[in-house]
Formats: structure tokens, sequence, C-alpha cells
């Protein structure tokens, strides 16, 4: 009995030896950077200077306009651009799973796939070019008849369309990945529950709403809070169509930590900012985390 307590431990030893430079590297990248986030938040730092401020930084924060329009601004960013890459997405991939030659098919896939493969600032730089005042967007609106052919509308230098030709551009580059993970989650789905409903008498949406909503939950809940992580940290998107303006109509969190620690230099304050997004995220991440262990239990 003692010899083999003996064995089993120095395996475990043995086991938790090889994931010590995994370890290192953790601590390095991401649990140092973080606790000296948390440890800058309390101070007024830039580069000559580094005061003791307590929570100040986020007393500051709480009484900041700009801060809470940047945040609730986020929120809006987020919402709608998941709502709609659920919306796209699922239209899509029921379309896709259809009876569709499988030619088609897969062209059809191959093609839809293509924004996701864009990364995010090319995407981005290819909107700006549509978006212009005399860019492919305004010019197929005039060709429809929608707007007048001498009346040009500046969707990213306006400030009531800024952050929704943003949220436009995300959608796009994004919905790839909803259309793709809900067609493989709508293939799972047995076959013989939609004869049986069929006999039953159930209407289209009836199977849509009691079969194919049901059994694709668990896809629908990872990806929707996947997304939402994604989405919310978002930088490069709104900083290479509009740099969080005109006005600070299209600020983020993630623009407004950038230019407050780089441009600014408010390390400080920039930190707390940061310090916020982070607990937004964290909790977000719990639910995840969670949903995913108890899918597996």
């Amino acid at each position: 009995m003692l010899l083999t307590l003996k064995r089993k431990y120095r395996e475990e030893v043995l086991a938790a030896s090889f994931l010590w430079p995994s370890l290192l590297i953790l601590v390095a990248l991401l649990i140092y950077p973080l606790i000296d986030v948390v440890r800058l938040s309390l101070h007024d730092s830039n580069l000559q200077r580094e005061v003791w401020v307590g929570f100040g930084n986020y007393i500051a924060l709480a009484n900041d306009p700009l801060f809470w329009r940047a945040f609730w601004q986020t929120v809006i960013f987020t919402f709608f651009s998941v709502v709609l890459h659920l919306v796209i997405g699922l239209g899509l991939a029921l379309l896709l799973n259809m009876n569709l030659d499988p030619a088609f098919r897969t062209l059809a896939r191959g093609l839809l796939i293509v924004p996701w493969l864009l990364a995010p600032t090319v995407a981005g730089m290819i909107w700006v070019l549509m978006l212009q005042p005399f860019g492919v967007f305004n010019g197929l609106l005039a060709s429809l008849g929608i707007i007048d052919a001498n009346f040009t509308i500046s969707w990213l230098g306006d400030p009531s369309t800024a952050l929704g030709s943003v949220t436009a551009m995300n959608v796009w580059r994004a919905f790839p990945f909803f259309m793709v993970m809900l067609l493989a989650g709508l293939q799972a789905i047995p076959k013989q529950l939609y004869e049986a409903a069929e006999i039953d008498g159930a209407s289209l949406f009836r199977q849509f709403w009691h079969i194919t909503l049901p059994q694709l939950r668990g896809v629908i809940t990872t990806i929707v809070l996947l997304d939402s992580i994604w989405t919310f940290r978002a930088f490069d998107p709104v900083y290479v169509m509009t740099g969080g303006g005109p006005a600070h109509s299209s600020e983020v969190l993630a623009t407004a930590i950038y230019f407050d620690g780089f441009q600014k230099l408010k390390f400080g304050y920039a930190s707390a900012e940061a310090v916020v997004m982070f607990i937004v995220l964290f909790i977000v991440s719990a639910i995840y985390v969670r949903r995913t262990m108890s899918n597996q239990q």
C-alpha cells in the first residue's frame, strides 16, 4: 500500500514538472501584466512620475461622461453585432441545410465564409473605401433612386451614422462564424425528429420552434458568449474606420483605453478603464466556462 502511494506521488510530481514551462509562460504573459495593470490603476502615472491615488482613478471614471458614453456605445455595438450575427448566421445555415445540390452547397459555403477569412484591419479598410462620400455604397443607393445622385452621405463622418457603419462592417465580417457553427449543429439533429413531427402534422414553424431551436440551444449559447467577448473588446474595426470619432460618437472602451494611455499618457486612468473591461469580460467568460462544464457533465 505504501509503495503504491509513493509511486502515485512520484507520477503526480513528474506530471506537474512537465507543466512548469507552460505555467511560467502563463505567469509571464498573463498573470503578471494583469496584476501590474491593477497596481497601475491605483496610481496617477505617466512617463515621468507615479503617485498613489488609491481608488481616485475609479472615482474619476464614475464621474466621466466620456467613459460612460464609450461604455454604453460598446454595449450597443456588442448587442447589435451579436444579435445580427445570430439572425443572419442562422438564416443562412437553414438555407444551406436544405436539400441542395452538394456542389452548390459547397460553393455557396465557400463564398459566404470569405469575410471571416479577412483580418479586421483589412475588412475595415475595405469598408472605409466603400463608405466614402463618392464610394460604392452611395453610388449603389443613387442608382437605386434611394438618394439623390448629387447628394452624398458621409457615413463615417456623421455622428449619427458612424457607430452604425462600424457595426455593419463587423456584422459582415463575422457572421460566417455563426453560419458554419449553426450549420454543423443543424446537420447533427436527427432526421427522425422532423419525420415524426411531419406525421403529427406540425407546421414548418412549429418544427423550427420545438425541434430546431431546442437542439441548437447549446451551440447558440456557446457562440453567443464567445462572440460577446470578442466583440466587446474589439479595437481594430473602430480604430481603422473612425478612430472613435467623429466627436466620440463611435468611441468604444478599447479605443478609449488606447487614446487615454498612449496619446494622453494617462496610464493610471487607462489602466482603470482596462480593469473595468476585464471585470465585464471575466463575468461573461465565467458564464461561458460554467456553461461548458455543465454540458460536459
